[in-house]
């Protein structure tokens, strides 16, 4: 064996020691000054777990104790049935040994005679695409940065995804209905290999609260499936150090001030759980009490008033919702109740990510989604999981009228009594069950304190859904998962996707392509002299924030919204201002740099959904669909248009060519109006007749 080139080691820690210094730059930045006291002693405790070693005998004074019955989630479980063709196929795959997670697979485990996995202690920290492993027991779990870890190794997110033991969520709801043996064995046998692999702190696994909370979810639903009086000593003691050994880990840890977004409500949801699943031992300490403060607080901070969602990700807004309701339907089972006021506001967020969604289910991927589930049915990656999410919420409160959207079946609908779908167009149908202030009939609904407005309208004989955004970067003050699209738009014409989300791609593997589809060049809004209105800094940071604003608008037959952001003023001192028209044969996008004393430098973008085809039209640009013409695309006077290559990543890890529309030209304080003209599927003519949207436009000006 040679020595290793220290030479050719150099480059790499350098790459690691400038990532992690940037982070650390970016989040001192973030913080209030009233969080660098809880960070030291943050801190101060890592170094005293840090020297923990003994394992799961730290545990050993936890004894063989009650563990709750959960007999109402078992219930519910049992009633998913074998009839659901995701949760049979999973259960196959497991026993088959062939896990996958996030369109990747890892190696394949053989079953030993009885049946249950013997799963190699390495698995648990394999990365499916660099074939690299995480650091493992071997490491404290407090010595291990996955940010600069992550530049050798891979993208943390694959390896956490397998750890949440997720796959365990089908076997569950078939064990609890069939009371199988083999299942049952099963379970629990994954259940002990994961433990002797991961003692409590040590490794990659013992790294994140929101990672611990989601384990639990899934022993959780073990725990329901198998009665803890079927359970032997053995596996009594397993399940109670380990529910243990995550809870004061929660409690420890806690994700405070800056870092207060989606993971606080996790880490609630896993101290609720922990507390109710273990009565005894929440006499002393308060877990599930704590738990429920935390997600009755966090409710109202994360899911706004007007109901969306402060991180500015609709599939966020939905894995924190199903955090909250998974909450609010085991509470029955730990003897508690959770606050009307919490139970309001998941009604609110079901009325808000209902309208989000289109005539065929899906959301707008607006902001970061990484697909995590709170109940899953891997591999199953869930393209609808938002209006499955909403049909969760209206069985749980048990308000039909908010699940208005198709969905795919998921055992979720057992957990929590989701009704059936209603027809596409229920939008029209007026409900008792409609959330007050928000009204669900109008062609264009604005959600003020969230910064959306949302179009469901019929213009020229085509069904228009059009999202935009007039809202903050996301929950600050490190608007993790929000993406640089202030003044964007989303459209689809008759179901079908135009203009849509650049994506996510990966986390801390992502690299200069995450930043990129961060920014505002990536996405269907205005960039000024080629900047992004708010600048990327690392993964998840920024370091610059720019503030929108609702200007004003009219839910009139001929409506109009407006909308204006300040990411511009401290380098060219101008607001990018933008007006959205509804005309009688389209759409008019008024732009204008607001207090510009000079034409300054513009692109407008529109990146378009792939297998879309553009043609040059004389003065416009014609989009085709699959069934054929969807609109004319007409540049404001001056601007040149031009279709450019660019990325685009429809769902996590993934990234596919794409086309996007640029406009080039100059704004001024005097509006530039990008025309939308809707063609409709029957004008045999419409590459001959003269652009009636630019005609509109002009009259709208005139006006």
């Amino acid at each position: 064996m040679t020595a290793p080139d220290t030479m050719a080691m150099r480059p790499a820690k350098l790459a690691r020691w400038l990532d992690r210094g940037s982070w650390y730059a970016t989040r001192l930045k973030a913080m209030p000054v009233e969080e660098l006291p809880h960070r030291l002693a943050e801190a101060a405790r890592h170094i005293t777990w840090r020297c923990r070693s003994d394992g799961w005998e730290t545990f050993a004074s936890i004894g063989n104790g009650a563990i709750a019955d959960l007999s109402g989630l078992r219930a519910r479980l049992a009633g998913v049935g074998a009839g659901c063709r995701g949760v049979t196929e999973s259960i196959r795959c497991t026993r088959e040994g062939r896990l996958s997670f996030l369109g990747e697979s890892w190696p394949k485990v053989d079953p030993v005679s009885d049946g249950t996995p013997q799963v190699p202690k390495w698995f648990w920290f394999h990365d499916p695409i660099t074939k690299k492993a995480w650091p493992d027991a071997t490491s404290s779990s407090f010595e291990i940065d996955v940010r600069s870890t992550g530049i050798n190794i891979g993208d943390i997110k694959y390896v956490w995804e397998l750890n949440r033991l997720q796959f365990l969520h089908p076997i569950a709801a078939s064990l609890a209905g069939t009371q199988d043996a083999a299942l049952r064995r099963l379970s629990l046998a994954i259940i002990a290999d994961w433990a002797g692999a991961n003692p409590p702190y040590r490794g990659v696994n013992w790294k994140s609260g929101i990672e611990l909370a989601l384990r639990l979810v899934s022993l959780a639903l073990v725990i329901a499936a198998a009665p803890a009086s079927t359970l032997t000593g053995e596996e009594r003691v397993m399940l109670r150090r380990m529910i243990v050994a995550h809870a004061r880990y929660l409690a420890a840890f806690p994700s405070l001030y800056s870092s207060a977004n989606n993971h606080r409500v996790a880490e609630g949801l896993g101290l609720f759980l922990a507390g109710g699943l273990l009565p005894d031992l929440d006499k002393e300490h308060g877990w599930l009490g704590e738990g429920r403060r935390i997600l009755e607080t966090e409710a109202l901070r994360q899911i706004l008033a007007d109901g969306a969602g402060a991180e500015q990700s609709p599939t966020y807004q939905a894995f924190t919702m199903e955090m909250l309701a998974f909450a609010v339907q085991l509470a029955p089972d730990f003897g508690v109740a959770l606050d009307p006021p919490m139970r309001e506001r998941l009604a609110r967020g079901a009325q808000f990510l209902s309208r989000l969604c289109d005539e065929n289910g899906l959301a707008p991927r607006i902001g970061d989604d990484d697909e995590g589930r709170v109940i899953a049915q891997p591999p199953d990656r869930e393209p609808r999981y938002v209006a499955s999410v909403v049909a969760a919420i209206s069985g749980l409160l048990q308000r039909p009228g908010l699940a208005r959207a198709e969905r795919d079946a998921h055992l979720r609908d057992c957990i929590f009594d989701s009704p059936v779908a209603l027809p596409k167009d229920n939008d029209a149908v007026a409900s008792a069950d409609a959330v007050p202030d928000v009204p669900a009939q109008t062609a264009v609904t604005v959600f003020e304190q969230g910064g959306m407005s949302i179009v469901k309208d019929v213009i020229a004989g085509r069904r228009i859904h059009l999202v935009f955004d007039h809202g903050p970067l996301g929950l600050l003050p490190l608007a993790a998962h929000g993406h640089a699209d202030a003044l964007a738009i989303w459209l689809s014409i008759d179901g079908e996707p135009v203009f849509v989300d650049a994506g996510t791609y990966r986390y801390f593997s992502g690299g200069t392509v995450r930043t990129a589809l961060r920014e505002s060049p990536a996405h269907n809004t205005v960039a000024i002299e080629g900047h992004s209105h708010s600048r990327a800094a690392a993964a998840f940071g920024w370091r610059t924030v720019a503030g929108g604003e609702l200007l004003g608008f009219s839910r009139a037959p001929m409506w109009w919204v407006a909308g204006a952001h300040d990411g511009y003023r401290k380098r060219f001192g101008v607001r990018h201002v933008r007006k959205i028209k509804r005309l009688p044969a389209g759409l008019a996008l008024e732009d204008r740099a607001d207090g510009a004393r000079r034409p300054v430098g513009a692109t407008i973008r529109f990146l378009c959904a792939p297998g879309l085809a553009m043609d040059r039209d004389r003065d416009a640009v014609t989009i085709r669909g699959r069934r054929g013409l969807l609109c004319r695309l007409v540049p404001p006077p001056g601007f040149a248009a031009a279709v450019a290559a660019a990325k685009y990543s429809p769902c996590f890890g993934q990234l596919v060519p794409a086309q996007q529309l640029v406009l080039t030209g100059t704004l001024t304080e005097q509006p530039s109006v990008t025309g939308i003209e809707m063609s409709g599927p029957a004008r045999a003519n419409d590459r001959q007749v003269p652009s009636a949207m630019a005609a509109g436009a002009a009259a709208a000006e005139v006006e």
